[in-house]
């Protein structure tokens, strides 16, 4: 690649090379070259010398390391600014604390001009221009000279050079795909069947290839492809293809059309729907043209990807102008709008966190409850490859500060919209947002919404009592909007009585409802329930105990001790009256000034005893669904029998693991109300049971925030119940929990405090799991002789009483103390022992997990067939448990044991294994990142 003309030019696609004016740049030795491709790599932000130091030796650094790191620099220094005076800061490469920066403009490295035309072909794309966009692509990969940073030894290099080898492959693919969107098929075939040679394991290549085969009438050959893939998968993996390859093999047999230009990308994950979740259009809506402009000037300026930061004093109108705004651009933005108030500034209610803020998205986007995946991280990145290549308006209403919104912010094609009390800094700063500030209206304007609700004639004949109401009102839209309602419903209420009203400044507030929230709009709900019939109106004030979120017709049903039917046909009926808002299919929303009109109802027209009667229900619906979907859930768990006093007679479909997490991952924000609520109003059973149920949900999920909140919660009320049962499983679970946190301290009060509880019971098997988690926390700590001692005691107890899993887990824990102390001979034998015991319970996640650590000792031992066969089997029991992670684990320990055997074949198996652990934003991603460039740069290193 020729650096135009450029004074700089810095190359890692390829051989790794600097030239100045057109002439190379002598970069040293090969050591020399690796310090030079980690500054290049880490361009504009300081590298640390230990960073260095790392990409140079790993963990065999010599004593004199810093000073060769010193000369390496000084090498540099003079190489790339030889006029340089000695001991001064250079113009490239300068000392920052205790690291080294190189500073570039991006014009300058062939990376950055890759991702440059990479992220135009997307804008490009997104705007409907594919073919200007893969030749921007085309422009792209031609940056590309070869191996990247070729010819840089070591294993830092060849880390890197993965990860930019990936990199070039999803630009391959995204080409591909353009072309066949474009109908251009034939253009493609051979590129795609070399790639497929090349990465015989990639299941998107061979889908492609199928597409492409038939755009060119090859149908049987699309079919030999898929036939290929399957037995590749089938013989190297032992995997089945993935769902997509499957639907596109199902296409081409049963002769769909495949072959027109225009055809849209196949959907890796789901087909996205097009929500529709704006608010309406104010209707009122009044002056702010100068904002109304910014913004317009503001898309205009940043056409990809602009993200604005609406800011303001409460009722200012903030809301109102985004929604207007939005509805004037929608057109441009033809994918659709997402919507959500994150109630950063409710009193009553606790801000939306981003991972329920996703869910509710990725749903709105046609992600079926099933299938939303569990951690932030995991939806977030879902969620940004939905939108990548959409044009979509998304707001985020009532955001309280900038860290919550990060997961939130899409792809290029979006314009984000977020509205705030406060000026969001942050998301300037990290998202490059632009602010646009709120004031209140004009005097005119102010004057012009007034007449607007309440009637401009009408006010036309009192126009200086007009001008002092919307003083008095400080020109705050909200407090217009009141004022000017109270107005309406009394037409011959004169406008000087209100402002008579409103000049006593001790009752301003209260008379324009600012204080109470729901008074100005009483009367207005008021009518709206009348005209509804007996059910649902009675149900406004039933709803008024629900501490939760949403609501579903089953919940209804038991609180109103109705029929299924007869609870459906009463929510739509206040949908239809727009008192509910439906969220999505068979889930309802009340908004606030709603929810609190419901406190309200409740509290006027339910009794102390009614009002604890339809609690108790509320509560027990959420425990008997939560105790029958917990029971499902592949995860062998206690012997707590939850009796709920009033069992529903109506449930929904929860019947399997998947029905069962997807009603528990649905419900989750209810759930986790009621067990506050349970705590907060004297119901202690349901306080500590519904943390219970939810424990393992919790751990499937890696929600140990919500574990410690709602066992921290549960706590005090267990010690007052004095209910040993209760004691103990609450205080153990708190114990574990405390331990995931790293509170080593608190959670050892924790678990010790209930082994007290099971030796007063005498209890055999509680006292096994309570020693057991105290020797987990002893490992944790570095106390690994104190920890054996408890396990042991543990192993003998739970054998001496039959507690079986708790003999399991104990086994497996003590398994991994041995193999930690390289004492891998006890370490299979107890595992051996525990593995027995999972499969008699049938505990499928714990076999899998057993087996993996089976595995890595029988590899420490020699014993490499063994191990393989073990890691196999894990494989197997993760496919069957559906657990993705604990199948990237799995091949993850098969290759292992295939690179302990000389099999090249391990490289496959790491390559899914770092594919599934990368997609989940899994910890030991990197770990077998390094072990893949490892056995690389053996497999090119000549015997």
């Amino acid at each position: 690649m020729s650096d135009g003309g450029l004074p700089w030019w810095f190359e890692v696609l390829g051989a790794l090379r600097a030239s100045r004016d057109g002439q190379d740049v002598a970069l040293g030795a090969p050591k020399q070259r690796v310090v030079f491709a980690a500054l290049v790599l880490g361009r504009n932000t300081v590298v640390g010398r230990d960073q260095i130091i790392d990409a140079l030796w790993g963990e065999s650094a010599p004593s004199s390391a810093v000073n060769v790191v010193h000369t390496y620099v000084a090498g540099l220094r003079r190489a790339l600014e030889p006029s340089r005076a000695s001991r001064s800061q250079g113009d490239l490469l300068r000392s920052s604390g205790d690291g080294y920066q190189l500073r570039l403009d991006p014009a300058w490295v062939d990376l950055d001009v890759f991702d440059l035309r990479t992220a135009a072909a997307g804008r490009l794309r997104a705007a409907g221009d594919l073919t200007t966009a893969a030749d921007e692509l085309d422009a792209a990969l031609a940056l590309w000279q070869g191996d990247p940073l070729g010819g840089l030894p070591g294993l830092f290099a060849e880390v890197e050079r993965s990860r930019l080898v990936e990199r070039r492959l999803t630009v391959l693919e995204e080409r591909a795909e353009i072309r066949l969107a474009l109908g251009r098929g034939a253009d493609v075939v051979a590129e795609l069947s070399r790639l497929v040679d090349e990465y015989p394991l990639r299941e998107r290549l061979y889908g492609m290839t199928m597409r492409a085969l038939c755009q060119t009438g090859r149908q049987a050959e699309a079919l030999a492809t898929y036939r290929t893939a399957r037995q590749m998968l089938i013989d190297e993996l032992g995997v089945e293809p993935g769902p997509e390859l499957q639907r596109l093999h199902q296409a081409v047999l049963a002769g769909e059309d495949l072959t027109g230009p225009g055809e849209q990308r196949p959907p890796v994950v789901v087909a996205a729907a097009v929500p529709g979740q704006l608010p309406p259009d104010p209707a009122t809506f009044v002056g702010r043209q100068d904002l109304l402009d910014r913004l317009d000037e503001l898309r205009a300026e940043t056409p990809n990807g602009l993200v604005v930061a609406i800011t303001g004093p409460a009722g200012v109108g903030k809301t109102a102008l985004a929604t207007h705004w939005a509805h004037r651009v929608r057109a441009d933005f033809p994918d659709g709008q997402l919507h959500v108030d994150l109630h950063g500034y409710d009193p009553q209610r606790d801000p939306l966190d981003a991972n329920e803020v996703l869910r509710r998205f990725l749903r709105a986007l046609g992600v079926v409850a099933g299938e939303v995946p569990a951690t932030v991280d995991e939806r977030a990145a879902l969620f940004r490859t939905m939108v990548s290549d959409r044009r979509m308006i998304i707001m985020l209403d009532n955001a309280r500060g900038s860290e919550e919104l990060m997961p939130l912010l899409a792809g290029s094609g979006c314009c984000v919209l977020v509205t705030s009390r406060r000026r969001l800094d942050g998301l300037v700063a990290h998202a490059d947002a632009k602010l646009v500030d709120v004031d209140m209206l004009s005097d005119d304007d102010a004057v012009d919404l007034l007449g607007r609700i309440a009637g401009s004639a009408r006010l036309r004949e009192e126009p200086a009592q007009v001008a002092r109401l919307a003083s008095l009102c400080d020109r705050l839209p909200l407090a217009l909007r009141i004022a000017a309602a109270r107005l309406a419903v009394a037409p011959r209420q004169p406008v000087a009585a209100l402002v008579s009203e409103l000049d006593d400044e001790q009752g301003r507030l209260a008379a324009l409802g600012l204080e109470g929230g729901a008074s100005a709009v009483r009367s207005a709900f008021d009518a709206s329930r009348r005209a509804l019939p007996p059910l649902p109106a009675r149900l406004l004030a039933l709803l008024g105990l629900h501490p939760g979120h949403d609501i579903t017709p089953h919940l209804v049903a038991a609180l109103a001790e109705v029929r299924l039917c007869d609870a459906m046909r009463a929510l739509d009926a206040m949908e239809a009256a727009h008192l509910l808002t439906v969220t999505e299919p068979g889930r309802f929303l009340p908004h606030d000034l709603m929810r609190a009109y419901c406190v309200t109802l409740a509290g006027e027209e339910l009794s102390e005893d009614e009002q604890r009667a339809v609690a108790g229900r509320m509560l027990d619906y959420y425990l008997y669904c939560a105790d029958l979907a917990d029971g499902l859930l592949p995860i062998t768990r206690g012997t707590v029998e939850i009796s709920p006093e009033h069992p529903p007679a109506e449930i929904p479909v929860i019947d399997s693991a998947a029905t069962a997490m997807a009603w528990l991952e649905s419900e989750r924000v209810n759930l986790l109300a009621a067990a506050g609520y349970a705590v907060t109003h004297d119901w202690p059973v349901h306080a500590w049971q519904l943390p219970y149920t939810l424990s393992r949900l919790f751990w499937l999920l890696a929600d140990r925030d919500s574990w410690l909140t709602t066992h921290e919660a549960a706590t005090p009320v267990v010690r007052r119940l004095k209910d040993p049962l209760a004691q103990f499983v609450t205080l153990h679970n708190l114990g574990v929990v405390l331990t995931l946190h790293e509170r080593f301290d608190e959670a050892l009060e924790a678990e010790r405090e209930a082994l007290s509880v099971s030796r007063r019971q005498g209890h055999g098997e509680w006292q096994a799991r309570a020693y057991t988690s105290i020797a987990n926390i002893l490992q944790s700590t570095g106390r690994a002789h104190e920890a054996e001692v408890q396990y042991l005691r543990a192993a003998e107890i739970s054998k001496r009483t039959g507690a079986q899993f708790a003999e399991a887990n104990n086994l497996h824990n003590l398994a991994v103390l041995y193999a930690g102390e390289q004492r891998h001979t006890e370490a299979v034998t107890q595992l051996s022992a525990a593995l027995e015991i999972y499969r008699q319970l049938g505990d499928s996640v714990g076999e899998t997990a057993g087996l993996s650590t089976l595995a890595e000792s029988l590899i420490a031992l020699g014993e490499g067939a063994e191990a393989l066969t073990a890691a196999k089997r894990s494989l197997e029991v993760a496919v069957e448990a559906s657990s993705v992670y604990h199948q990237g684990i799995a091949h993850d320990r098969i290759a292992q044991a295939l690179d302990f055997l000389g099999d090249q074949s391990a490289l496959p198996h790491w390559q899914r294994s770092l594919t599934v652990l990368t997609n989940l934003n899994a910890p030991e991603a990197d770990a077998v990142r390094t072990r893949l460039a490892r056995a690389r740069v053996t497999v090119r290193t000549p015997a």
